[in-house]
């Protein structure tokens, strides 16, 4: 059977449509190709030559493509500047990556830049190391949700951008600046632990749920707030029923854990320090090589055999573990705040540096529990690419030009306008009477355009005259009725050549203009 090279060509290519290629497919595709290109080699040549040369060919190709691959990811990363603001989401349901299997994508576009004010960052930063979006009480397969914690509407102070969080809070201990641009106008606002106002917020509306997930409609691109806290506020809902309970795929392996650590009966700060210590010995990957075992969750595995993953993983399991303890705990989501920019004298939040903590009811209040091991920031901001100092400079620059503040001319800005309207007037006035007659001639000459002199518009003028804004397909319909066949067709050919005339850069030919003049004046004399 014979089977031509069009038919492996497109056999290998629809090869390379499966979703798990790797070097081997590659190494393949080079030997085909090899063996393909040798029976057609020219017989004169060295053959270390040719082998030479195919493995210059088969590196530069895989070379290419690689950097093709890369540059497809930092496409998509730079698309994530633009269009991915990641600002907003489900203040009710948190869907994870827990059991995903491979490695989870990082992304360097910049979300939130936060200025402490009066620049005292070392003072105020511990207030906003964590910024809280919103937390969830039930754990259901992969996901958790929020129950029985619905929206309520914030009614704001009277300049509408003010919005007050607590009743009765004492005077605020530190302040934070925020700025982000966001999708559709609408973000769940990243916002330290123990906010109790907002200022500086133009919004359109402004909800709150019980569990401190504050969701703000600006109707606009960009969000400028400042938030405002004091220390110690309790300004989430205290623990219910939710926030105790294990759910039943889980409960056996953490009540087993829970056990061994002794963390029933002991205070909870003990406990909370005990499960601190015991997730400290694990590691932080954001890969996963392979599903659970058949009978195990991925958080179950992750507790008794891998020992490894990624801040959900931690955050989901110290949840469980302080609810095997009979500790009140909740799953909380936002940002970290860690990497300081000096080209901007701000810290930057980026989309990689999304993070998941505990929170756990400790003394009567909800305390911040984050037991990812501290090292994952240092780690993932290693995989950054060599050229992210140069798009940060851009994207600095975009933010500045996007934020300018509205410009306001000084007494110089002033003097330089009057310059420039004497100049102009000088242009406009003086420089007419210095003209020369021949120069003003020219200038006119020169603005004359095209096939201004053609028979035709004497033709236009002889017949029915032609409406403002018709084109002269329409307008030859208009008039066919009142013309003979002939006259139509020598009409025709004669507006031909005049848009050809008017329009066409290379003009007509000598033949062709005077074959236009005579058809023009044969038109004449018959419509007159």
């Amino acid at each position: 059977m014979y089977v031509s090279a069009v038919y492996v060509a497109l056999a290998v290519i629809a090869a390379g449509v499966a979703n798990l290629r790797g070097p081997e497919y590659y190494t393949g595709v080079v030997i085909a190709t090899a063996w393909a290109l040798y029976a057609i080699r020219p017989a004169h040549s060295s053959l270390a030559a040719w082998v030479l040369m195919l493995a210059v060919a088969a590196g530069a190709g895989y070379a290419g493509q690689v950097g093709l691959a890369q540059l497809q990811a930092r496409i998509e990363s730079w698309a994530i500047d633009f269009n991915l603001r990641g600002l907003d989401a489900d203040p009710f349901r948190s869907v994870t990556e827990i059991g995903s299997i491979g490695r989870l994508k990082q992304y360097d576009a910049i979300l939130l830049r936060v200025y402490a004010d009066n620049g005292d960052a070392t003072r105020v930063r511990p207030h906003f190391q964590l910024l809280h979006r919103a937390s969830y009480n039930t754990y259901s397969g992969t996901s958790w949700l929020a129950r029985e914690s619905t929206m309520q509407p914030i009614e704001s102070e009277a300049d509408n951008t003010t919005w007050t969080l607590a009743a009765a809070a004492p005077p605020r201990t530190w302040s934070v600046r925020f700025a982000a641009r966001i999708e559709r106008g609408k973000a769940l606002l990243p916002l330290p632990a123990a906010t109790t106002r907002i200022t500086g917020l133009t919004a359109v509306s402004l909800r709150r749920n019980s569990l401190g997930a504050v969701h703000a409609d600006v109707g606009a691109d960009w969000l400028q707030y400042q938030a405002e806290g004091a220390a110690g506020m309790a300004t989430y809902a205290a623990p219910g029923v939710p926030d105790l309970i294990l759910p039943s795929a889980e409960r056996a392996v953490f009540e087993r854990v829970a056990a061994e650590l002794a963390l029933r009966g002991v205070p909870a700060e003990e406990a909370v320090r005990r499960i601190a210590r015991h997730l400290g010995s694990f590691t932080y990957s954001l890969y996963r090589e392979r599903a659970a075992p058949a009978g195990e969750t991925a958080l179950g595995d992750f507790m008794t055999r891998t020992h490894s993953g990624h801040c959900e993983y931690f955050a989901a399991a110290a949840a469980l573990l302080l609810r095997a303890a009979g500790i009140p705990a909740r799953y909380a989501t936002g940002y970290a705040v860690e990497e300081h920019s000096a080209l901007e004298n701000a810290y930057i939040v980026r989309s990689r540096h999304a993070h998941a903590w505990t929170r756990a009811w400790v003394g009567g209040r909800w305390i911040d529990l984050d037991t990812t091991p501290p090292h994952w920031v240092a780690e993932e901001a290693s995989q950054a690419p060599f050229w992210q100092g140069l798009a940060d400079l851009a994207r600095w620059a975009g933010f500045r030009w996007i934020m300018r503040e509205e410009f306001k001319p000084s007494d110089a800005w002033y003097g330089v306008l009057a310059v420039l309207a004497l100049i102009l007037g000088w242009r406009m006035f003086g420089g007419k009477r210095a003209a020369r007659k021949g120069d003003a001639g020219a200038a006119v000459a020169r603005q004359r355009h095209p096939g201004e002199d053609s028979e035709f518009y004497a033709v236009e003028k002889s017949l029915a005259a032609r409406a403002e804004g018709e084109t002269h397909a329409a307008w030859v319909a208009r008039i066919s009725s009142g013309l003979t066949p002939g006259q139509l067709k020598i009409l025709r050919d004669a507006l031909r050549l005049h848009q050809r005339y008017r329009f066409d850069p290379a003009g007509l030919a000598a033949t062709e203009r005077n074959r236009l003049r005579e058809l023009c004046r044969t038109l004449i004399p018959r419509t007159q």
